[in-house]
């Protein structure tokens, strides 16, 4: 039993060069293998098994015995799995067969006897009360893919399941398509051999076993054949096997009673064989020729281990009906599988393979926001509506700080969770890991990229909103102060002296209080707190200054108005209302001497207190400048009051003001390079007046609140077509040298660039050139003249080696970071069709990246840049798949598809000389 569970591991499974060749010896030296092999020499014998895949997937619950309906498979129901592929699959049953046949006619018998209720399921359900049945489904989900465990196919995308005879994806959630094995084969009408149902499969194999055909008799029909009658969804089936041990053959036939109508019969029956046999059409139907190639595919994956991953983040739109995430990146796999036969050396190829995996990272994503969204919708132009909602509101939730948190959850969790499977799959995974982020999910995967060494931040845009709260707050502030200040003044008239002592014992108590709780803030400012971005500390910088000047006023006019209340006593001093809080001294004076003329003692008692509190104001405002620097973030901790309200603690139950931060996981590798395919990064970075760079760039860009990001990755690519309405160039954030540059053209993948591109290109170098030799000239006529003037010879090398020792700016070096090299760039641009208009293709430009060819050739030769080419490789063969991505020719390609278009290329030098021979006619008659 235990080396039962060691040949049936996932790792000895696994379809790699290693584990084909111990699965070719596995099946060789098997018991059960010896009695499928040809035991005659007839032409109708053979040993080959060919397992195959249903086009249309199973049912919820659909058992794969109901399948197929008829004991012979439709043409083109089903599809062959590559010779490897079913090696491997045969492997695994070969060493389960007991067991799996047993299960397989259990279930057949199942189905034959129509559905069963099954109550003990439902009572599990009902004794959960407690769990809703979306989480019953999860659970259940999680806990049938943790259990399941099956042959890899298709280049590790899918797993087969031979229990239930299922074949279902790996890397994302899809339908079961049903396994069937075909050892079997009927030959219904034309010239291909059909494989038959196992259930009918398997009887015709126990008649073989058995060499029925040595018990021949005599039918009703005069045929002298022996005959096996098969139990069947068609009454009256049954197979007649002729001939000897060497020529024996068989044919399926119905009897009379029976419903032939589904099967159609001629002579006598269809035609059987066992092992598989190749198509003897002289000329296969597309079809074939479709199968056969995606089985090479499925072969070479089978031989070339996985070397480099890559993720394919999508963006906005997949809520829609028609959008699928898997059909984008299956037709994107298929370019690329393609591009590489006509564009790679056989070296290349066989030494490292890529593996394109779907992040689904909105699918399972529910929003509470949504609901909501769906009651306000209005009925007008409800299509449009519903589309705008699936597409552009993902953007605005991303935007938004509640619903921010979730979505990069989403899709950090995907991305870990994808890798952990594949590490699972590919144990001692040492091969690289890139990102394809498209649309919004460029944004979302170059955000995550930017936190993995700082895990939190706040929201993205939340110093926007506190610089724009804080000049709300300080107006409302100013404006409670003046309205205070006047209340103070209006209320205070006409009081006594005595009441004017009370209200300046109040003062002087509210003043200790206020001292009090500032020095309970400077000792809890020792202990640690948040951080805060560049641009929310110049804003708490500002608002501390304000609020610091502001105490100052508040105190001087408090004096002021106690000097009122002294003038109204006095009767006569009413000047004083006039004075502000620079002529203190004076104002002090001039009382002391109006005051000795017509006051008592009582009013001198009052002058003198007040003196003695002023000088104590002053002393504790000169105690506050100097603790002006400790106190800042303190007096934006704690919001300043106006000095006429009293101070109060604040409760514990009151609802409280947090900064929104975001919280990044840590992803569970390293990115290679990150493609930014059709990307908005551009605006999204400068509507946070964010750059890329390392965060020494201050002095470089010359502008307030720049703050600097970077993503941890090896090198980046902004990849976009010049229609896309959503895409924006990046490198102008990296490095204000290159705005003025246009980006780098990505070339044609039939090589070149288009007749237009070049055109416009010719002459834009045209000018460059003539610009630059005009710099040139005006720089060796100076150098002259500065030698000729001085009469010195080192004043020419001097200025020689200036130029050389030119010092690179901040945004150079942070362009050679991001791209690896000196002369990298970032921003790389599609090339438009030559004959059509420009706002035609700015329809389509932002969803045509993944059927692409130039976009996909360009990422393949990106990722296979490391490898060399094949030194052994023919001249011819070098010639034409040339690996320099700058050379025009190295992208040639003489075959043709149809459906694509044929433009005018500078590679096409006939067409070109065609062209211009006939502008030239055209110009003569004209």
């Amino acid at each position: 039993m235990r080396d039962l569970e060691e040949e049936t591991s996932p790792d000895l499974l696994k379809n790699t060069p290693s584990n084909i060749a111990r699965l070719e010896d596995v099946i060789e030296n098997s018991k059960g293998r010896q009695k499928y092999l040809a035991q005659t020499r007839s032409p109708s014998d053979g040993g080959d098994v060919r397992w195959y895949f249903c086009k249309v997937p199973l049912l919820p619950n659909e058992p794969a015995a109901s399948l197929p309906r008829t004991e012979i498979v439709g043409k083109n129901e089903y599809f062959r799995f590559g010779m490897r592929d079913s090696l491997a699959i045969e492997a695994s049953f070969l060493q389960r067969e007991e067991e799996l046949l047993s299960s397989w006619w259990k279930e057949y018998a199942e189905c034959s006897e129509g559905p069963k209720e099954q109550p003990s399921s439902s009572m599990k359900l009902e004794k959960q009360p407690s769990l809703t049945s979306s989480e019953i489904t999860l659970s259940a989900q999680l806990y049938e893919e943790e259990e399941r465990v099956g042959v890899p196919v298709k280049g590790g995308l899918y797993e087969v399941d031979l229990a239930k005879r299922h074949c279902f994806p790996v890397y994302w959630n899809g339908d079961n398509r049903r396994v069937l094995r075909g050892h079997w084969f009927a030959r219904k009408g034309g010239l291909d051999w059909l494989p038959l149902r196992e259930d009918v499969a398997e009887q015709l194999e126990i008649a073989y076993c058995s060499k029925v055909w040595r018990r021949r008799r005599f039918q009703p029909s005069g045929l002298f054949a022996a005959r096996v009658d098969l139990q069947g969804s068609t009454p009256g089936l049954h197979a007649l096997f002729t001939g000897e041990d060497d020529t024996w053959e068989s044919w399926l036939n119905v009897d009379a009673s029976g419903f032939s109508g589904i099967i159609s019969f001629s002579g006598n029956g269809i035609k059987l064989r066992r092992g598989y046999s190749h198509s003897q059409a002289k000329k296969p139907s597309q079809e074939e020729l479709r199968q056969q190639k995606e089985e090479e595919i499925d072969d070479y994956c089978s031989q070339v281990p996985v070397k480099h991953l890559v993720f394919m983040v999508h963006g906005i739109g997949q809520r829609l009906e028609k959008s699928n995430l898997v059909d984008d990146v299956g037709n994107f796999r298929h370019i690329t599988a393609s591009l590489a036969e006509q564009h790679l050396t056989p070296h290349q190829r066989g030494t490292q393979r890529v593996l394109f995996i779907p992040c689904q990272w909105r699918k399972g994503l529910k929003l509470s926001g949504e609901t909501t969204v769906e009651k306000i919708t209005l009925d007008g132009v409800r299509g449009l509506r519903v589309t705008l909602s699936a597409t552009v509101h993902d953007v605005l939730y991303y935007m938004s700080p509640i619903y921010c948190q979730d979505i990069i959850n989403s899709v950090s969790n995907q991305l870990n969770r994808l890798y952990l499977k594949f590490l699972k799959r590919n144990p001692g995974y040492d091969g690289k890991v890139s990102i394809y982020g498209h649309s919004l999910g460029s944004v979302l995967s170059y955000d995550i990229l930017c936190h993995q060494d700082n895990l939190s931040s706040p929201f993205p845009m939340d110093w926007m909103y506190k610089e724009h709260k804080d000049a709300i707050e300080e107006s409302s502030h100013a404006m409670n102060n003046q309205t205070s200040i006047g209340d103070s003044l209006t209320n205070l008239k006409g009081t006594s002296s005595a009441e004017m002592i009370e209200t300046v014992d109040k003062v002087g108590s509210a003043d200790e209080d206020r001292m009090s709780v500032q020095s309970t803030l400077l000792e809890h400012e020792e202990a640690p707190g948040e951080d805060f971005s560049a641009p929310v500390d110049t804003v708490m910088l500002g608002t501390a200054k304000a609020m610091e000047q502001t105490a100052k006023e508040d105190v001087h006019e408090f004096i002021q108005s106690s000097s009122d209340i002294v003038s109204s006593d006095n009767g006569g001093f009413n000047e004083a209302n006039h004075m502000n809080g620079a002529g203190l001294d004076g104002f002090l004076e001039k009382a002391a001497e109006e005051g000795s003329k017509d006051t008592c003692d009582n009013d001198n008692n009052t002058i003198d207190l007040l003196e003695k509190e002023i000088d104590c104001l002053k002393a504790k405002i000169a105690e506050l400048e100097s603790r002006n620097q400790d106190t800042k973030e303190v007096l934006l901790i704690e919001p300043k009051q106006p000095i006429s309200e009293k101070l109060k603690t604040v409760p514990d139950d009151e609802p409280k003001n947090y900064t929104p931060y975001i919280k990044y996981k840590k992803l569970e590798f390293k990115v290679d390079t990150f493609f930014a395919v059709g990307s908005p990064l551009g605006v999204f970075l400068c509507l946070r007046n964010i750059r890329i760079g390392i965060g020494k760039g201050q002095d470089y860009w010359d502008e307030e609140n720049i703050s600097e990001e970077m993503p941890a990755c090896r090198q980046m690519f902004n990849i976009f077509h010049p229609y896309d309405p959503v895409a924006y160039r990046v490198e102008p954030l990296v490095c204000k040298e290159f705005f003025p540059l246009r980006p780098v053209i990505i070339p044609y993948h039939r090589g070149g660039k288009r007749l237009h591109i070049g055109i416009q290109e010719f002459t834009e170098d045209l000018a460059t050139r003539s610009q630059a030799i005009v710099d040139q000239f005006n720089s060796v006529r100076a150098k002259v003249l500065t030698v000729c003037q001085s009469r010195n010879a080192d004043a020419l090398e001097e200025a020689e080696n200036a130029e050389e020792k030119e010092e690179r700016t901040y945004g150079v070096m942070m362009m050679e970071r991001l791209t690896g090299s000196a002369e990298g760039r970032i921003d790389h641009m599609l090339q438009d069709k030559t004959f059509e208009h420009p706002y035609l293709q700015a329809i389509g430009s932002h969803t045509n990246y993944w059927r692409d060819h130039d976009t996909a050739l360009f990422i393949l030769k990106h990722l296979y840049r490391d490898i060399p080419e094949d030194p052994n490789s023919s001249t011819s063969s070098g010639e034409g798949n040339s690996k320099s991505e700058t050379a025009s020719t190295g992208w040639s390609d003489q075959r043709q598809t149809a459906e694509e278009e044929l433009p005018l290329t500078f590679s096409d030098r006939m067409m070109v000389r065609n062209f211009s021979r006939k502008a030239k006619k055209f110009m003569k008659k004209h």
